[in-house]
């Protein structure tokens, strides 16, 4: 399955714009993976992907909390595994607070899934409370690799990826777009949080959502 092609077919795919990514850099390239979730099927069969390379390996499917839910269920459910999620602590962290969920990490064998990566903080950060909770990370498998994270980065056994692609990502300072005054996108990735910093920026803002 070409998995890039697919996000591109479905509009998840955007380049040429002005977007501030999770890290405060900015760059003109962004994949929105909301616009994955709608397309159940493909879901599903992105989840089969994900999973086949730890195929028989692992007894839970762990993931981040929010984007990481829906892959975390249905890799689950796809692989007769329990699917858990960690939900943000507040502090910049994760952790495995829901009745039931840390029994399904302690002592099991864990997959952790991701939507997208960038800079693998959330997986690293999940990771690690599987760790703590006593579980044994077999290892990370994403549908898209946009940050060139690798296992060393996210201290797993292995990683893998079921697409991968480069934006490039600069600090505000020397950012083309921002040289050029092309207007930020405020309604995907962290454009909004931006525009409460820099209501004055002179490029301006606009939004893609339903465009």
């Amino acid at each position: 399955m070409n998995v890039l092609q697919k996000l591109q077919t479905i509009g998840a795919v955007f380049t040429e714009k002005h977007f501030v990514y999770t890290s405060g850099k900015h760059g003109s390239g962004y994949i929105n993976m909301d616009m994955l979730f709608p397309h159940t099927q493909l879901v599903a069969e992105l989840c089969r992907e994900l999973a086949a390379p730890f195929a028989g390996s692992f007894d839970t499917v762990a993931a981040p909390a929010t984007g990481g839910i829906v892959l975390a269920v249905l890799t689950a459910n796809e692989t007769g595994a329990n699917g858990v999620w960690a939900d943000k602590d507040g502090d910049g962290g994760f952790v495995f607070e829901r009745a039931g969920f840390m029994q399904q990490v302690a002592g099991k064998q864990v997959l952790v899934v991701e939507d997208l990566l960038t800079t693998g903080g959330s997986v690293e950060k999940v990771c690690r409370e599987v760790e703590k909770a006593g579980g044994t990370v077999v290892g990370a498998s994403v549908v898209c690799n946009r940050g060139g994270v690798t296992a060393e980065d996210l201290h797993v056994p292995r990683l893998e990826q079921l697409a991968s692609v480069q934006f490039n990502a600069n600090d505000p300072a020397d950012c083309p777009e921002c040289k050029a005054r092309a207007p930020i996108v405020e309604d995907m990735g962290h454009g909004d949080d931006y525009k409460k910093e820099h209501p004055d920026y002179v490029g301006g803002y606009v939004t893609l959502q339903g465009a």
